[in-house]
């Protein structure tokens, strides 16, 4: 039934290194408290990898200052639980947020069910802003043309300054394309509500 999650999760492992990689690791204040069960509690639940323990000790390297792996592991298990539940890895899809394969002690089966319908719901909205994109540019073109019709009136009320408004045939292709869009938009629509509606058997965290 999961035969696709394999190739799924080799393509967001790739691009959850190169997406963690830019975040900034520990502070110089973090290395110097020390308390290296909390930064891994709070790792884990970023879902970050163990390569991310190698990015914290660089960083308090720097200062003089050693880190703890032992504690780090210790905590980022903690929050690997946290991090590796359906309901998180429904938000963290819904969030268009990658995944780094870190769930794999877990129930992952049941992560990624909850990740990829999240993953479904994040491309449903953004269809449905591209919709929104469409229609509200066609609109302002309209409304624009609707403009310049009005303030080309001289006092006699003859029309001047054609070649800046839109002809009858582009206005009419930009009604069709209007209505095509309206009703992509609501499709789109649906869709969302239906998959926002799925998701909510992975509502209890």
């Amino acid at each position: 039934m999961f035969t696709g999650y394999p190739a799924l999760i080799g393509l967001v492992v790739l691009i959850a290194v190169a997406a963690m990689s830019g975040c900034a690791p520990v502070s110089k204040s973090e290395c110097q408290t020390g308390d290296w069960y909390d930064i891994g509690v709070r790792d884990g639940a970023r879902g970050y990898g163990e390569e991310r323990f190698l990015q914290n000790a660089q960083a308090c390297a720097k200062h003089g200052i050693s880190a703890d792996r032992e504690r780090w592991l210790d905590g980022r298990m903690q929050g690997l639980q946290r991090y590796c539940t359906p309901h998180n890895a429904f938000e963290v899809g819904a969030r268009n947020e990658s995944y780094g394969g870190v769930c794999r002690q877990f129930d992952e089966d049941s992560f990624l069910r909850g990740y990829s319908l999240g993953r479904d719901l994040a491309e449903a909205r953004a269809t449905r802003s591209r919709w929104d994109s469409e229609i509200s540019e066609i609109r302002d073109k309209l409304d624009r043309d609707d403009r310049r019709r009005k303030d080309d009136k001289n006092d006699d009320g003859d029309k001047t300054k054609d070649e800046d408004r839109l002809t009858s045939a582009e206005r009419t292709e930009l009604g069709i394309r209007l209505g095509i869009a309206l009703v992509k938009r609501a499709d789109a629509q649906r869709r969302c509500e239906e998959l926002e509606e799925r998701g909510r058997e992975f509502s209890a965290p």
